[in-house]
């Protein structure tokens, strides 16, 4: 009986003491039903990535019954305590179609939410949204704003969707030397909008900007 007492009193102060890098130590080297109590520790500590990095799991199921109500619930207290990943995901499950969630509306809204958090991507897709007319009215302008501070933020596949806008002169006065400069690197690492953006305007053929160095970023960040 002592050593049982023993046990838990060890298994305790293990639970208080464990990190969140601990816990993912533990989670890919002896599976989730081994870390499972450990994320459920820090949820309840309130810790926000400790709730995101739960969520994924629920979301993909594994190892546990899939939850997407379990994961949403999660994304949306990680998401109020400022986490930015959560929020974009809580984006992402309002954008799929295949979700319960899905609402435009919201996904919208929860991007601008999460590019307000600073993450990279969340300016990715409200670019898109604006290029697009998704929700929103078409704003070229705006668009071109929101490839550029993402492309600054190194969502490299925000550099395509700028090449395209000055390929295609939407939003910005046109410049096939400058959509060269955006568009080379992801085109020789093989992304497709790249690919495509270089291909449909020979981009190829206009190997330098000469354009008006016009605005305070004409070439992205490495």
């Amino acid at each position: 009986m002592k050593k049982k007492v023993i046990a838990f009193v060890f298994l305790a102060e293990f639970l208080n003491a464990v990190t969140l890098q601990e816990i993912k130590i533990i989670h890919k080297e002896e599976g989730i039903l081994k870390a499972l109590p450990f994320y459920k520790k820090l949820v309840k500590e309130e810790n926000p990535k400790a709730m995101y990095e739960l969520a994924k799991i629920y979301l993909r199921g594994e190892g546990i019954a899939k939850s997407t109500t379990k994961a949403y619930n999660l994304l949306k207290e990680s998401s109020s305590l400022g986490f930015n990943e959560a929020t974009y995901t809580l984006a992402k499950l309002y954008f799929s179609q295949k979700s319960p969630y899905y609402n435009k509306a919201k996904a919208y809204n929860t991007f601008i939410d999460a590019s307000e958090q600073n993450h990279a991507k969340a300016f990715t897709m409200i670019g898109k949204h604006l290029l697009f007319g998704i929700t929103v009215k078409k704003d070229y302008k705006k668009a071109v704003y929101y490839f550029k501070e993402a492309s600054k933020r190194k969502d490299y596949s925000a550099n395509c969707y700028v090449a395209y806008m000055y390929a295609s002169g939407k939003g910005v006065f046109p410049n096939f030397g400058r959509a060269n400069v955006f568009a080379k690197d992801q085109y020789e690492k093989g992304n497709q909008f790249c690919i495509k953006v270089w291909n449909d305007y020979n981009l190829g053929n206009y190997p330098s900007d000469n354009g008006w160095n016009i605005g305070d970023y004409n070439k992205p960040v490495k």
